[in-house]
């Protein structure tokens, strides 16, 4: 039986249904140990050709973090001891270790302590006569100018304001960056308010997850791009092109400067971008298929890539591994115990970069093997360093902390021959020749040294020859790119030097040029000039995707007001079918201007064919000034051609909408009669709803007339009628109940209606719903209950409804009651724990409980689980909020790439769901002034009003009807959930949880 359950579900789902719970061994166990380190380095398998070396192990390394390579080529690496317990952990435990290998027989056989007392060290780097450390909360500088492989004295904090509270999403990844900044990452969890020592908070800058850059000498901070989740690991491409790998949400984001990503959750600091960029990849490593299975030591579909957790991400541009690997990414996926390999596809002359899947390099059969950083040296092998630990997920590593082991491997193809070698003992003229080097690491780390040169005040003339040369005369762009950026670095490039190079006839020369122009955050006029010129879409103007994509990343770096000309030529310019992020990173340096001058941005920025940047324009202009910008806006939409281009006034007006969102009345503008009748006579159906939907913002009659009557009209649009019900719904129509009462017996918007009820103090509403509750479909019946939940007197009438069994018990989940409870009412309360039970404050003794749910799935005397018994409780108790192979909703984390066939891992997140909640998970209720209760994740906050996700709904609320705002420190998953299941329940949601393949639904 198991055999074929495993061949169908996954072995872990197999084990979990007929009562064989896999779970962690217990201490001292075999199982519980790791591959000793000559095991663990035989337990990699590799493509033809490559072989793994043990370059290090405990205990000569515990722990390895992060590393970095000196001008010797001898590894440098950080050793963190305080994961996962930052705050009242160990301290002062970290180590710096210098690994070098005398001999050439591919092994360390020299190991220098050069620190040992640091604490929550996450990243290093080496340069300008010293070693850069992540130590949360500071960016250190331990000096070593005479170069003793010791420090000269205490280290230099070059930076603060890194909030240790962000547990594992801390700041991470240094490298020197083409441009000679020190580039790195920080994820979500909190926000780092970043500046010197003393700095007041309101000139620091602030930043909650993205990548950063640093200035050595000029000790300037900025953030380079905001969003994703906990980016881990950097890398530049052979064109200097930023990527970072990510955890969680995708994986691959292509970091231009100026961007704002797709994040995990919460607002970006501007909410009036209001979209962001998103993921460089095509595919995901983790949807379809598991890691778990590979944990479990049983086949996997190798196609999966392994999980959601990346780090470490490299691109390789050595010269040991066959060509085939240059210029491709690869990361290593934590959960999967395996390095992923993306190749990097250019299109569009280098506008867009795809990664594309490619099979994965490396895969490791130690469960306990976690890589965590890449890193390729002088002779064109790559280390690779093991974390070795079997905890790799927030703070329930807590109890699994190993903090004794550790390995470096490295990776070599066929034999190469040992390298010795020390750039910092070469000459000007022959660092200036590394650029040409096939082995980017030589080319790397000879530009740092000639940059720190100049920083020291030496005489690089002949250098720079060199470059000028290579710049000017080679016929390998990558070569000239490498000359353009070290003389950037150096002080070799000044700017007539670089608006000569605007000229260039390669792209990425022109492009590159672009970039260092406004590099230092002062471009003059006469540059701000020509990036303008070339920035208009005529003969004169820039015609590459690519440079055109660098001129918008720019315009962010160019003063506010001397930014006009080059947003009108942008803006303008933007074809219909413009990239998305293209055209979103236009509107992120345009933004500020219509937030400036909107009349002005209007008159010069109304010109485009893109209809995402006229929603976004008349968006940010009606959100500036209502009264004063709505004509202007309104009235463009009858020259912007309705019958010949209509997704301009679409967009138009979507924008519009967008903008008066949680308003529920504005009065009627003088204007209005006039402005809609000849967009109603020219527009189309979808024109006219829309039209009909801004008239009832403003109390027109005519406009809310018909907008009923689309609701209606069973013979419509089910989404026309959705959309004209929501409306009607936000504007709190007068008379609308008795319409949604009508509803309830119309199959298409049922639904919808059972959710719109609760905005409406309507008091008929508990006895129609309670009285069609038995033939309701399960979603439904969940929607009817947060509706009756919303009120104390409906509250009222659903416990009632309990007591008399016409609402069965287990219909009613911990969310609802807690929900009850928090009207603060006590007999209410009372009434809820007589009818529906009693919820445990806390989890604080977690150990019993967990207990109690291993027995009940190691049960034997149980039937198999059922699975499709399972899928509809997930459904039912967890659906609402998570996906599940794309099933689901998106209020809680994405299931899919969880431990989710860890009994464990889900035991501790259900049984104590706020133990590590991200604040944007948490629960806030909303008390409105007509009684509603409203709790949920608050998705987004404007002026007019704020967008609530509840576990049914996604609610506008207006400003006008809030009575009180009580956020908490709460997950909005509630405890209690599995307490009203059955054993046989519990088995049947656990092993569905497990299942290492989408079910099929026949």
């Amino acid at each position: 039986m198991i055999l074929e359950y495993a061949r169908r579900f996954g072995w872990v789902a197999a084990a979990l249904m007929i009562g064989m719970v896999p779970r962690p061994a217990r201490a001292g166990e075999p199982s519980k140990l790791p591959a000793s380190p000559a095991e663990a380095v035989n337990r990699l398998t590799l493509p033809p050709g490559f072989k793994a070396a043990l370059c290090a192990a405990e205990p000569d390394v515990v722990q390895p973090i992060a590393m970095a390579l000196d001008a010797r080529g001898r590894l440098w690496v950080v050793e963190n001891r305080a994961y996962p317990i930052w705050l009242g952990g160990p301290t002062g435990q970290d180590r710096i270790l210098i690994f070098e290998d005398t001999n050439g027989d591919g092994r360390f056989d020299r190991r220098t302590v050069f620190f040992d007392k640091g604490t929550n060290y996450t990243g290093i780097e080496l340069g300008y006569g010293g070693v850069w450390v992540c130590a949360t909360p500071n960016l250190l500088f331990f000096p070593d100018r005479n170069g003793d492989d010791q420090p000269d004295g205490p280290p230099v904090v070059k930076l603060d304001g890194w909030n240790v509270k962000a547990q594992h999403n801390l700041f991470n990844a240094l490298k020197w960056g083409p441009d000679g900044w020190l580039w790195g990452c920080h994820g979500i969890l909190s926000t780092a308010l970043v500046g010197k020592p003393g700095t007041p908070d309101s000139k620091r800058v602030a930043m909650n997850c993205g990548v950063w850059r640093y200035h050595p000498t000029r000790e300037v901070f900025e953030v380079v791009a905001h969003g994703t989740t906990n980016p881990w690991g950097l890398d530049f491409d052979d064109r200097g092109e930023a990527f970072i790998t990510n955890c969680v949400i995708a994986h691959l984001f292509r970091v231009t400067p100026g961007a704002h990503f797709d994040r995990m959750y919460g607002q970006d600091f501007n909410p009036h971008l209001y979209e962001l960029m998103a993921t460089c990849a095509d595919h995901l490593h983790w949807a379809g298929g598991k890691w778990q299975d590979a944990r479990e030591g049983n086949a996997l579909n190798e196609d999966l890539g392994g999980g959601h957790a990346h780090v470490g991400g490299m691109i390789y541009l050595a010269d040991n591994w066959p060509a085939k690997y240059r210029d491709t990414l690869f990361t290593v996926n934590i959960h999967g115990h395996r390095v992923n390999n993306d190749r990097l596809v250019r299109l569009d002359d280098g506008a867009r970069i795809v990664g594309r899947h490619e099979p994965d390099f490396l895969r490791s059969s130690d469960s306990w093997f976690r890589g965590l950083e890449l890193k390729y040296g002088p002779d064109g092998g790559v280390y690779v360093t093991d974390w070795s630990d079997i905890g790799e997920c927030h703070e329930n590593d807590a109890d699994n902390a190993h903090r004794e082991t550790g390995r470096i491997f490295k990776v070599t193809f066929g034999d190469p021959k040992p390298v010795k070698v020390d750039l910092a003992l070469r000459s000007d003229r022959e660092l200036a020749r590394f650029q040409s080097h096939p082995n980017e690491w030589y080319v790397r780390t000879a530009r740092r040294i000639l940059q720190e040169r100049a920083a020291a005040g030496q005489d690089l003339g002949p250098a720079h020859q060199i470059l000028r040369e290579m710049l000017d005369d080679d016929t390998d762009v990558r070569h000239r790119l490498r000359a353009l950026w070290t003389l950037h670095a150096t002080g070799g490039l000044d700017e007539p030097a670089r608006l000569q190079r605007l000229g260039d006839p390669s792209p990425e020369i022109r492009a590159w040029s672009v970039r260092l122009l406004v590099d230092d955050g002062r471009p003059s006029d006469t540059a701000i000039g020509r990036l303008s010129a070339m920035a208009y879409d005529g003969p004169s103007g820039e015609r590459s995707p690519l440079v055109r994509l660098y001129l918008a990343s720019a315009m962010q770096r160019i003063p506010v007001e001397k930014r006009w000309e080059m947003a009108m030529g942008l803006f303008n310019g933007a074809p219909a079918d413009l990239d998305a992020d293209q055209t979103r990173l236009i509107w992120y340096g345009v933004e500020p201007l219509v937030a400036a001058d909107p009349f002005r941005a209007w008159g010069r920025l109304m010109h485009s064919r893109n209809a995402r940047l006229h929603r976004f324009l008349a968006r940010r202009m009606v959100e500036k000034d209502l009264g004063a910008m709505m004509p202007a806006v309104l009235g463009a939409i009858s020259e912007a051609g309705l019958e010949s281009s209509p997704s301009i006034p679409r967009s138009i007006l979507d924008g519009v909408l967008e903008a008066v969102a949680g308003r529920k009345r504005v009065e009627m503008p003088k204007w209005w009669p006039d402005i809609p009748k000849p967009m109603v006579a020219k527009g189309d159906a979808e024109i006219r709803a829309k039209l009909a939907a801004l008239g009832l913002l403003f109390g027109d009659p005519a406009a809310e007339a018909g907008l009923r009557a689309i609701v209606e009209d069973r013979g419509a649009d089910v989404s026309s009628r959705q959309f004209a019900m929501r409306n009607l719904v936000d504007r709190r129509a007068a008379g609308l109940p008795p319409v949604l009462f009508r509803l309830l017996d119309d199959e298409a918007m049922r639904a919808p209606a059972i959710r719109a009820l609760a905005a409406f103090n309507d008091p008929k509403t508990p006895a129609t719903l309670l009285k069609r509750y038995p033939n309701l479909t399960p979603a439904e019946r969940d929607d009817a209950i947060a509706t009756l939940a919303s009120r104390p007197a409906w509250a009222r009438a659903m416990i009632e409804a309990i007591d008399s069994g016409t609402i069965p018990r287990r219909d009613v989940s911990t969310t609802i009651a807690r929900q009850v409870l928090a009207f603060g009412d006590g007999k209410l309360t009372e009434a809820m724990e007589k009818a529906w039970g009693s919820l445990r404050p806390t989890a604080r003794d977690k150990a019993p409980l967990i207990a109690k749910y291993h027995a009940i799935l190691a049960d034997r005397r149980l039937p198999p689980a059922n699975l499709g018994r399972g899928r509809l409780l997930f459904g039912r108790m967890c659906g609402q909020c998570h996906r599940l192979y794309g099933e689901g909703g998106d209020l809680g984390p994405d299931l899919t790439g969880s431990d989710r066939a860890n009994p464990d891992y889900i035991l501790q997140n259900v049984l104590d769901p706020s133990a590590s909640v991200g604040k944007d998970y948490t629960m806030t209720t909303v008390a409105t002034v007509d009684g509603r209760l409203i709790s949920g994740i608050v998705r987004e906050q404007t002026p007019a009003g704020l967008v609530i996700q509840t576990a049914t709904d996604r609610v506008t609320i207006p400003r006008e009807d809030v009575e009180a705002i009580k956020p908490s420190s709460v997950s909005m998953m509630p405890e209690g959930q599995l307490d009203p299941l059955a054993p046989l329940e519990i088995r049947d949601l656990f092993a569905y949880l497990a299942i290492a393949r989408p079910l099929r639904r026949d």
